[in-house]
This record gives structure tokens, sequence and C-alpha cells, in this order.
């Protein structure tokens, strides 16, 4: 292997979110490549490292030898240095914490090992009792991320459980303290791998207390990568100067895996975590290839690689269209199409819709896609999950690689309303009511004719006299009940003195003679007032009597006399002025208006003012 720098970042795949669904042109091996590199902003000369954010992948992390650490957040487009609290600019390794990715630790050719809890905003140094400040290579439990090792050039493996904080050499049963990268099971993080210069491959089963050389097979001792299929952690790569090794049993037994290779100097090897059978391997001098065969064979994917002196290679499984690599002079980027899919879905089927804006079957790298959920009835938005998380809605995607997004409804739950009335009316609706959460309905009281409504009653409660109710915004079940009663048949008369109209209820009538007033008393022809009433008048033209008949009373009064019999008793007809009785006036009989009125069953009322009466009748 032909290279002046000899310092080689090992892990830097991060960890790979399940997604799934088509993508135009996946990151895989073909006989047509179908994507193409492109070379990014950072050209710095040897970008030993480089790390993808496992929850953001558009942040990105480089580590030079000469210039510190560099972040992107925009994909690789742009770069920014982020060197405060360093105090060493040859950066060999970077690794991320799975779990706080705003942790990230970066391991120096001389300083030790930094850390920085702001994604780089600020270093501090992280190497108490580290004897030995050459760190090349990092690996971090991903299932207890304040457990880490750190593989170093000639003081072996070192092991902290506090986060970085201090350090203890994890060496016991290494013939080799030369160490070229480490790699940690998944699923079992007590098992650790480490790739010596020289010395080729250990294993521990135990975080490093003891471990034992696994290199059978393995005709290159110099072991500058190692990577770990995530879902059969039995299965191993290995990168050599004599190209890609494979064991399926844990490091028993190796097998060279370089058909198609055009250069062996395998320096870096990543998994797409998402098809574990996809790798790809840097060559140093050879570029990238790829292999959808779990390394039995390869292609070169180089269209566009203007640097084939590859240190590192970084998958983002998540987007599975794009690749970076780091090279002797900077960082490209590989994007296997130039178009991303959106595929959209809801749950339940029956939960409501997604609009999106603009809707297209592809979508342009970059695009922003507004996507609307929409509940139906009886549903309600509960949040996004896939590429696209929370509850805002509308949202925004951007389409920087194929993405799935999943709208998830909740059933609202359902109320009873419950309406029910006596007699002399009805509500309607009259039979129960389901209403989902959050909805209104309207109840109309209606009394039947001859009744009027007496009280409405929501839950128990009165609302009076009302004609009609709206619950709204329901959240529980509730009962309205009304109450009718039969309605008063009251009648209103008003007369004036020399009017011969009156009035009843608001209609004017008319007398056969205008009301007059005799000895302080007002006189009218009783006739039209009492069957206006209804009642009758009667008239016995031989004893000059008129009998006046309304509901239960009866009453018989005589012309010029100022006694009367009411329902058969003489009862005087103005005890405080003989002089008013029965008159003949203008050929009308005319009857003392109150007399009469209140003897079967009305009130009167009087105003001077306007010499009118009111007479008021309650059956």
């Amino acid at each position: 292997m032909k290279r002046s720098v000899r310092l080689v970042l090992t892990l830097v795949l991060c960890p790979v979110l399940s997604l799934s669904g088509p993508c135009v042109g996946v990151l895989t091996a073909r006989a047509t490549e179908m994507g193409t590199w492109t070379r990014l902003a950072l050209h710095e000369p040897n970008v030993n490292s480089l790390a993808i954010s496992p929850f953001t992948p558009t942040t990105l992390f480089a580590g030079t030898v000469g210039s510190g650490v560099y972040r992107s957040t925009d994909s690789g487009t742009t770069w920014a240095a982020a060197n405060t609290g360093l105090t060493t600019p040859w950066i060999v390794s970077i690794a991320i914490n799975p779990a706080m990715p705003s942790t990230v630790y970066a391991g120096t050719y001389g300083g030790g090992v930094f850390r920085t809890a702001d994604a780089g905003t600020t270093w501090t140094a992280a190497s108490m009792h580290l004897s030995d400040p050459r760190v090349i290579s990092i690996a971090i439990n991903p299932l207890t991320p304040t457990t880490l090792y750190a593989g170093t050039v000639g003081g072996g493996v070192f092991r902290s459980i506090d986060s970085g904080t201090t350090w203890t050499a994890a060496n016991t049963s290494l013939t080799t303290l030369d160490m070229r990268c480490l790699a940690i099971d998944p699923t079992s993080p007590a098992t650790l791998y480490a790739g010596t210069d020289g010395g080729g491959i250990f294993r521990t089963a135990n975080s490093g207390s003891t471990w034992v050389a696994v290199n059978m097979g393995l005709t290159n001792q110099t072991v500058y990568a190692i990577a770990i299929n995530p879902t059969t952690t039995s299965v191993l790569y290995a990168g050599t100067d004599d190209g890609v090794f494979r064991s399926t049993d844990g490091g028993g037994h190796w097998a060279a895996m370089n058909a198609g290779l055009t250069d062996q100097s395998a320096v870096s090897i990543a998994i797409n975590a998402r098809i574990p059978t996809t790798l790809y391997a840097g060559i140093y001098g050879g570029g990238v290839f790829s292999s959808t065969d779990s390394g039995t064979t390869w292609s070169a994917m180089n269209a566009g690689l203007t640097d084939k002196n590859v240190q590192c290679v970084a998958v983002d499984s998540r987007a599975r269209t794009t690749a970076y690599v780091s090279t002797d002079t900077g960082v490209f980027r590989y994007d296997a199409s130039s178009s991303c899919t959106l595929t959209s879905s809801v749950s339940p089927a029956a939960g409501g819709s997604i609009d999106r804006s603009p809707d297209s079957s592809s979508y342009a790298r970059g695009a922003v896609i507004h996507l609307a959920a929409t509940p139906s009835v009886g549903y309600t938005f509960s949040g996004w999950s896939g590429d696209l998380t929370g509850t805002t809605n509308p949202a925004t995607i951007t389409m920087d690689a194929d993405k799935i997004v999943t709208a998830t409804f909740t059933r609202l739950p359902s109320y009873t309303l419950t309406p029910s009335t006596g007699t002399g009316g009805s509500v309607t609706p009259n039979m129960p009511q389901t209403i989902i959460q959050g909805g209104s309905k309207a109840f109309t009281i209606v009394p039947s004719v001859g009744y009027r409504v007496a009280d409405v009653s929501v839950d128990g409660v009165s609302q009076g006299v009302i004609a009609s109710y709206t619950f709204t915004n329901v959240t529980s079940n509730h009962t309205i009940s009304a109450r009718f009663e039969e309605e008063n048949k009251q009648t209103v008369i008003v007369l004036q003195i020399g009017n011969s109209m009156f009035s009843v209820n608001g209609h004017s009538m008319g007398l056969d003679s205008p009301p007059v007033i005799r000895n302080g008393r007002t006189l009218v022809p009783i006739r039209a007032i009492i069957e206006s009433l209804g009642g009758t008048v009667g008239w016995d033209g031989t004893a000059r009597k008129a009998t006046v008949a309304l509901g239960s009373a009866s009453i018989d009064l005589w012309i010029g006399k100022s006694a009367a019999r009411v329902n058969g008793v003489t009862t005087p007809v103005d005890s405080a002025n003989v002089k008013v009785v029965p008159e003949i006036i203008n050929g009308r009989t005319m009857l003392p208006l109150r007399f009469v009125s209140e003897n079967v069953g009305c009130s009167v009322d009087w105003v001077d003012a306007t010499k009118t009466i009111t007479i008021t009748y309650q059956p």
C-alpha cells in the first residue's frame, strides 16, 4: 500500500433508520452505473474520517490531517471549521453517540480523544489515563453509549465507561498494540474486533478484558477496516492490502472476496444496514467498489470521482441513494439519481387522507413538498411517522432522498344525546342521537296545539322557556327534556268612551252604540263584548230583562232596577250608587260594564286620561 500518511478511519457507518419503499436509482452495484460523484466544497488534503449524524443525515463531520474538524449541515454542500477547544489539528477518527447525536468524539494523532456535547461547536479533552494519545479508531457501545473504546497506534486498546472522561487499558492477550481499527457487535456489545498493523484481527467477548487472535485464512495481517453485518453479526468483512476478506463465523475463518476489484488496498468498508448484502469498499488508488452479493463480486462506481485515493467511505443508508468518500484531496458525494419518490400512506386506511403539493410521482432533489393530513368524519389527526415526525399539520418535507411518510389518525369517541318529553309537545329529533366527540346537534322544541313550552332542561338543569337548544363541542353524554302546559286563553278587550269601535286581542270590532258614562259609571251595549268572550246575552222584552251567561256565571239584570241576580243570588248593581241601573239609550240596552265584567270573571281597568276601559278575561 503506497501512501505517505497511513492514517485511516475505520468505523464511519452511521446507524440506519428503518425505512422502506422504492428509490429512483438505489445505491447498489450495477453493470452500468446510474449515479455520479460530485466534488464538494471541502478541498482539504488528507480528509481521513467521515461520520454521518444518525437522525439528521444532512449533518456530516469530516476529520482532516492538519486542519481539524469540519462540519456540514446541508449534505456536504457547504462546510465550516468546528475546532473550538481542539488542541491538535490531526483528526484521524470520528464517532457519533448513536443515542445522542450532539455528542461526538474525535480521535487525534497526538492529542488523544476530544469530546463535544454541542455537535462540534466546542470541544473538550477526554483523555485522562489514556497513555497513548495517537487515537486512530473509536467504537461506541450502541446499547450503553457511555462505554466506548479507543484504538491507538502503539498503546493498544483503551476502554472508558464514563463517556471518555477516564480510560483504562484493555490489552490482555494482545500480541501487538499497533491498532488500525475497532468494530463492535451492535447486538452483543461485549464482543469487539480489533484490526492491527501486522497482527491481524483480535476478538474479545468480554468488553476487552481478554483477547484472542482470529486470523485463520487471513493472508494479510495489516487490517485497515472491519465491518459487521448488523442483522447477522457473525458475518464480518475485513479490509487489507490483499483486498476484502469475509468471515461467516464471527472471525473464526476468513476467505478473500476480491472478484471484480482492480486494486486491493481496501482501506474502508461500509455496509448498507438496510440491505446488508450490499456493501462498499474504499480502495486506495482504485476508488469505490460496490457489491450486492455480500462481497462475492464487485463493480466499480467511480463516475465523477476525480481522486481515487480513497481514505474513507460513508453511506447514508437512510437515503440509500447517497454516499460520501474522503480522499487525499477532499470529499465527494455520490447521488444515484437526480429524482426521488415520496410514498405516503394513512393509518388506518379509513382514517383520512394526505394531500401533497405539488403532487407528482417523483421529485427533483431539494424540492420542498407540502403535506396536509385531512381526517375523515369521526377521526382526528394524531401525527406523522417515517421520514416526517411530529404533529405539525400541514407540514413540509424536503426531498433530499426517497421518503416514506405515514399519517396516523385516531378514531374519536362518540356520545349519546337523549331527548324526552311529557304530553303536550315534542322534541325534534325525538330519538337518541349519536354524536362524535366535538360535534354539534340542534334540538327543536315544538308544543302541540293548545299547549305551550313550560320549561326545557338539559342534563337536569333548567334552561327556561326556549324554542331550541344546540349542543356544541360534545364531549360527554347529555339529556334534554321538555315540559309543556296548556295555554291560558286570555282575552283582552279595549273600549273607549264615545267610540263605537273596540278591540279584541288587537282585532277591531264594532258596537251598536258607543260606551257612555251615566251616574259616574260606564254603560255599554254588552252583547258584542260577551259574545267575543264566548258567552251569550238573552233578552226578555216582557220583563225587560237581560241575561248574561259566560262560563259558569249567569247574571240577570232588569232595565231601571239597581239590583240584579248573580247565579241566583240577588246582588246590588252598585252598592255605592243606587242610581246605577241598566238603561235603554237610543234603542239599545246598555248595562253597567264593571258589574257585568267582574261577575263573569273578568278584570276591568280604567285609564281616566284617555277614557279607556281594558277588560281581561282568563277562562
